[in-house]
Parts: C-alpha cells; sequence; structure tokens
C-alpha cells in the first residue's frame, strides 16, 4: 500500500469516525484537501483548522487512532482503498455519498473491471424467486457479468451462487467490518466466493458491527458498483425498495421481475409490481428479456465511463 493511499485512507476513517462526517461530506474534505502535500497528521489539523475547525472537531489523535485501524485491516490482508486512487471503483466515485475510502477482501482487480449488475431482493424469498434469481445471475456471468449482491438469505444468496455455479465473478457487499461474512448461515457462501476469484467490498473497516442503518446505506454501494439493479423479489416496505430507489437517484437502469403467472408461482411480487408500475422500472417477464437488459445496462455502462 503506497504511502499516499494509507494517508488518505486513515484520513477518511478519521472524518467518518472521528469528525463524525457522512460519507459524502467526508469525500468532499478529501478531494478539496491537499492531502498529498501534507506530511502527517499534524499536517492535516493546521490546514483543518484554517478550514473547518469552527464547524466540527477534528483531532491528531482521531488520525492517529484511523492510522491504527488502516494498519489491522491491511495485516487481516484487507484492502484499503481512498476515494482518491486510481484503485477505487470509477462508477462508484460517482454516487451520490460515495464513501470516502473502501475495503476490499479477495480479488481486488475485481473492482477495476467494467459496471456489473446488482440482483436483490427479499430475505424472506419463495422457491420460485430463488430458481430465478439464481438463473438471473448465471445468465449474466456466463456472458463476463460481475455479479454484486449483498451475501444476505434468500434472493442475495441466489444471486452469488448462480455467478458461481457459472463459474462467475461475484461481489458481496458487507454492512459491517471484514473480519468475517455474516449472516453465519452464509459464512461459507462468504468464502466460496473468495476462493473463487470474488470480493467482500465494505465501507466499514474491521471491528465495526452491522447496525441496521448500515444495511440500507451499503445498498448504494451496491448500485454504484453496478450498471442496473435487478430486483427479484421484495415486498411494499424493504430494503429492497431502496435499493431501487438508490438506483433511480444515481441514475442506473432499474429492472424488477414479474412473470406473467407470479400469482401461481407464489412469487413475492408486491415490490417489483409497485416499481413497474409507479417507479418506471423495466420488467422482466422471462428469460427472453435478459438480452435486452443486457444491452441497456451496456449502454449505460459505456455513458458512465466517459463521464
Amino acid at each position: 500500500m503506497i504511502h499516499s493511499d494509507f494517508f488518505e485512507s486513515a484520513i477518511a476513517i478519521a472524518l467518518i469516525h472521528g469528525a463524525r462526517l457522512s460519507a459524502g461530506a467526508a469525500s468532499k474534505v478529501l478531494s478539496s484537501a491537499p492531502v498529498k502535500e501534507l506530511a502527517n497528521a499534524e499536517d492535516f489539523i493546521d490546514w483543518w483548522a484554517t478550514n473547518f475547525a469552527s464547524k466540527v472537531v477534528l483531532t491528531v489523535d482521531h488520525i492517529r487512532s484511523a492510522e491504527d485501524s488502516v494498519r489491522r485491516n491491511v495485516e487481516a490482508g484487507i484492502s484499503v482503498v481512498p476515494i482518491s486512487s486510481s484503485s477505487y471503483p470509477p462508477y462508484l466515485r460517482l454516487i451520490e455519498d460515495a464513501p470516502p475510502a473502501i475495503f476490499i477482501k479477495g480479488n481486488l482487480e475485481l473492482l477495476a473491471r467494467p459496471a456489473g449488475v446488482s440482483v436483490v431482493g427479499t430475505r424472506k424469498a419463495s422457491r420460485a424467486g430463488i430458481a430465478i434469481a439464481d438463473r438471473i445471475a448465471c445468465h449474466f456471468a456466463e456472458r463476463k457479468w460481475t455479479i454484486v449482491s449483498g451475501l444476505a438469505m434468500g434472493i442475495d444468496a441466489a444471486a452469488h451462487r448462480g455467478a458461481l455455479r457459472a463459474n462467475g465473478a461475484t461481489v458481496a457487499v458487507l454492512a459491517h467490518g471484514l473480519e468475517h461474512a455474516s449472516p453465519k448461515a452464509n459464512a461459507l457462501l462468504g468464502e466460496e466466493i473468495l476462493a473463487t476469484g470474488g470480493a467482500w467490498v465494505s465501507e466499514h473497516p474491521i471491528g465495526v458491527s452491522a447496525r441496521p442503518e448500515f444495511f440500507v446505506l451499503r445498498n448504494r454501494i451496491q448500485i454504484g458498483l453496478s450498471a442496473g439493479s435487478i430486483i427479484v423479489e421484495g415486498e411494499e416496505r424493504s430494503g429492497t425498495m431502496t435499493q431501487a430507489e438508490f438506483c433511480l437517484r444515481n441514475k442506473r437502469h432499474l429492472f424488477a421481475v414479474l412473470p406473467e403467472r407470479a400469482d401461481s408461482l407464489r412469487l413475492v411480487s408486491k415490490g417489483p409490481l409497485i416499481l413497474i408500475n409507479k417507479r418506471g422500472a423495466t420488467p422482466l417477464r422471462s428469460r427472453d428479456d435478459y438480452d435486452s437488459a443486457a444491452k441497456a445496462m451496456e449502454e449505460r455502462r459505456a455513458a458512465l465511463a466517459a463521464l
């Protein structure tokens, strides 16, 4: 890890956990600060005192603690990538409230590939929904799309398994530090993702446990790593619907699975129905729609790459 990335990652952690800034605010500070011209924590605090001290408290001790956090992550085999680094995923940098630093366990090069496709849905998935998520992920993985999901029970786990079944690439975005994968029921699946060239991603350093709000916020990272999102199943009020909102706000393509015989399949389809009827999601009625979805996302991917 080069020194500039180490120091900027430490500043990112200090801004979040010390100064208590939001991710977006911390990223803006990093973008405006002449971090590469500042040799150490004292220099940064001098710059901070001139620009922000009257508004937010940040101390040398905050930065020292953050430097220790970066070291612990690196020693645990976790890459820490600040938003200014060339290794930071370019599509993620474009979203609202982009994380000032991300933590990656596994295949770092996977994050340099073109934006993938996020395949997500309810934890309380139906048997048919799980089969559909697996099939969609397998279809896209066979065509070299990276499958992005959250390793949750239900649809997320099925999406990861579909990618693995196709010997494809998959990224699990987690809502906590990367010491281990959660939930425990999917720990072996998480390890299989790493063993087959995939990756875990988080905005949290090791030592940070999952909290309810973190699961909502991690959805924006899934969007940031994707050219579009496919909602397989979901309730009217759920984290899946939040994923859809992040998708629309960040100008990614939104698709929702709604077969003609959704009722007979007993799909959890209330969320997808709302997204199609009220939020402009493109319906996926059958596997015949997959290629047109891929074409639309390829166009969006190209547009994002040009920004």
